[in-house]
Formats: structure tokens, C-alpha cells, sequence
């Protein structure tokens, strides 16, 4: 008897300090979501209006937190001390971080995130101003007999990733290349004829070609937009390049367990699913493409390969 009973006092005590099973209860309490952009922009709106669908999946709130400054960057260096415990997710616009990395001194690795999902895909398109050429034959005849002047959003941002690459492969020589701050500056600028072209991605210049005031040419992507169906891509012309599209979506801190990534990844994934969420990105004009945790860890994979033949551009 006394035997049984010490026998029955070791289990209970080895049962009280066995750890628990990571994700088992989660979750159990709000997560944060930060979005490293202020508040109003492109990735901003996306992240809030896939949040309450998340929501109600995951069966806890999803809180918002807006974290801007220095293109994310601020936000990431104190991201990744988060626990890894899923209760603290970021917002990742991709390949933004991984130029953001290469351009300066970062304390952390865009690939020792975990990606949990990636909801939309936006390409890269160049516009003209509506008065000037009709057609990209047009414009590439005169982008090849003399230097043209195009906007971007930025030094080393995406548009200019996509201008170096694209041009290249067009066999454009030489641009006068002309930085703005943000997309929505390039536009207005070309609105107003003092650039000759630029390149943006599809959605910061649907306003403006909605009213007539300029025209897509050209839209850098394998397949169409389903938004601009009547606007080619270089396949259409005979040309074989590379694309970077953007992708918007989220991850967890460095090494955060499978099962909670799991449980994450499904939330998104119901979540982008739901018709409340879909009339919200056709309003929007957002090209959903779920791109899951593993798809989404390759993807940032093949940007460090393409952001690094960029930055050796740029040296030139």
C-alpha cells in the first residue's frame, strides 16, 4: 500500500511539471497586429480589412497597431525580440524588406522570419500621360532614340527594382530616372506633364486612368491584372524577363512554433475565403493570391537573388 501510494505521489508530481504543449490553447487571448506604415495607406486598409475576418476565425480579436518609420524598419528591429508565442504578428510587404535590408544596417534577417500567409499580389505598371503615346510600341521606339524621363517612388524602392529590370530586358539603355516620395507623387506628377512616364504599382494609378488622365502600357507581370484585362504584358510582345511582384501579408517572430503558424496560417486562410472580404478587395481593386506559410518562405528566398543583382544596378 505504501509502495502504491508513493508510486501514485511521483506521477502526480511528474504530471505537475510537465511543460505544456506549445499552441495547445491558442488562442487565448487578443493578437496585435502591427502594420509598419501609417495609417491610410495601401497597407494599412489591406491589413484592417482582412483583420475582422481573421477574427473570426481565430475566435479573439485582432488588434491593430500602427508602427511607421524608416520604411518598416524601426518596427522590425522590435519585432523580432517578440515572443514566439503567435500573440504578435507584423505586416510584411514584400520585396520592400528585403531592399530595406541590403540598402542599410539592419539587426535582423528578412528571411529568419516565419511567414504565416500572403493575401494579395500587385504588379508593377508603366503609365504614360493620356495626351502623349497611344500604344508601348509607340513609347519604346522613343524610349530607345533618347533618354526619357520616368518617376519613381524612390531610390532603390520596388518601381525602381522593376524600372532597371524591365528596361534591361527591353533593351532601353538609358533613363533619367526621377525619385518622389511614394507612388502617389510620381502620378501626379506625370498627371500634370512633368514626367514623361512612370512606373507604379496597378492600383496608385487607377484614379487617375479611371479618369482619363493616363494610360497603362505596359504591365510588368506573367499574366494579366484582372482589373486592366486590355493592358498587355511583356509575354504579349515576345519578351522574357523576370518579375518581383509585391505580396502583402504577415509573419511571426524567428522560430515560432509549427502548430501555432498552423493555426495562424488556417485563420488567413478561411479569412481571405469569406465574401465580406472579397466584395471589400474588388472595391479595392486588391488581386487576392493566397500564398501559404511555405510558398511564402520561398518567395523571399528568390528575392535575395533578384535584390542583389539590383543593388549591383545601381552601383553602375
Amino acid at each position: 500500500m505504501l509502495k502504491t501510494l508513493k508510486l501514485c505521489v511521483v506521477v502526480t508530481a511528474a504530471a505537475l511539471v510537465t511543460p505544456p504543449v506549445l499552441g495547445a490553447d491558442f488562442p487565448s487571448h487578443p493578437v496585435k497586429l502591427i502594420v509598419t506604415a501609417p495609417a491610410g495607406g495601401g497597407e494599412d486598409t489591406e491589413a484592417r480589412a482582412i483583420a475582422p475576418f481573421v477574427e473570426k476565425h481565430l475566435g479573439q480579436p485582432v488588434v491593430i497597431e500602427n508602427q511607421a518609420g524608416a520604411g518598416g524598419k524601426i518596427a522590425f528591429e522590435k519585432f523580432q525580440k517578440a515572443a514566439r508565442d503567435g500573440y504578435t504578428l507584423i505586416t510584411y510587404t514584400f520585396p520592400k524588406s528585403v531592399i530595406i535590408e541590403y540598402q542599410g544596417k539592419t539587426g535582423y534577417k528578412t528571411r529568419d522570419f516565419t511567414p504565416i500567409f500572403a493575401w494579395s499580389r500587385s504588379s508593377q505598371i508603366l503609365v504614360v500621360n493620356s495626351e502623349s503615346w497611344k500604344t508601348f510600341d509607340e513609347f519604346l521606339k522613343a524610349a530607345k532614340a533618347k533618354p526619357l524621363s520616368g518617376g519613381l517612388s524612390g531610390r532603390g524602392s520596388t518601381t525602381h527594382l522593376m524600372g532597371l529590370i524591365g528596361f534591361g530586358a527591353l533593351g532601353i539603355d538609358k533613363v533619367n530616372w526621377v525619385p518622389y516620395q511614394g507612388g502617389r507623387g510620381t502620378v501626379a506628377a506625370l498627371a500634370g506633364k512633368h514626367l514623361d512616364f512612370t512606373i507604379c504599382l496597378a492600383g496608385t494609378a487607377a484614379s487617375l486612368i479611371r479618369s482619363g488622365k493616363l494610360r497603362p502600357l505596359i504591365l510588368f507581370s506573367d499574366k494579366r491584372d484582372p482589373y486592366y484585362p486590355n493592358v498587355p504584358v511583356p509575354k504579349d510582345f515576345g519578351y522574357d524577363m523576370s518579375f518581383v511582384p509585391t505580396l502583402r501579408g504577415v509573419e511571426a517572430p524567428p522560430g515560432t512554433p509549427s502548430d501555432i503558424v498552423k493555426i495562424l496560417e488556417d485563420a488567413f486562410t478561411k479569412a481571405v475565403q469569406e465574401e465580406g472580404f472579397i466584395d471589400i478587395a474588388t472595391k479595392r481593386k486588391m488581386v487576392l493570391v493566397p500564398v501559404s506559410s511555405k510558398e511564402f518562405a520561398k518567395a523571399v528566398a528568390d528575392a535575395y537573388v533578384h535584390v542583389g543583382k539590383f543593388q549591383a544596378l545601381l552601383k553602375k
